[in-house]
């Protein structure tokens, strides 16, 4: 029973997590199709890019360290030309399902606990040698 009986509303930032989460997954599932539409070996690893923007110096530099001391991938960091930063990390590892779902709702995650946008994960596509 709440106290005072004022009724506590359920997971009211959790479920705006879980939304982006769940929105996050969606246009990672429809990138993957995409990839694989144009021959990609999924399993193959590559190396992967996750970019995060953010309008606050301070921040990006910030979460290019966290990432850095971490070991959670390499960090580059460049200044927008509309103003901003762009902070992308990149991670040597291949893009099945499970994995870059994994990865990047965590980059999610991170991306709102440093406060700073995700704008998702990108890649080359892998073909098999023959076809190159």
């Amino acid at each position: 029973m709440p106290r005072f009986g004022i009724p506590i509303p359920r997971y009211p930032c959790r479920m705006n997590m879980f939304d982006r989460l769940t929105e996050t997954a969606i246009a990672d599932t429809d990138l993957l199709l995409s990839n694989d539409k144009h021959g990609d070996i999924l399993p193959t690893s590559r190396k992967v890019d996750f970019a995060f923007n953010t309008d606050d110096e301070q921040k990006a530099n910030d979460f290019a360290e966290f990432i850095k001391e971490k070991s959670y991938g390499r960090t580059e960091i460049t200044s927008l030309d509309q103003g901003g930063f762009r902070i992308l990390v990149f991670v040597d590892m291949p893009i099945t399902q499970n994995l870059i779902l994994c990865v990047s709702g965590f980059m999610l995650c991170l991306s709102r606990l440093f406060t700073i946008d995700y704008d998702g994960w990108g890649s080359i596509i892998q073909k098999p040698i023959e076809e190159l």
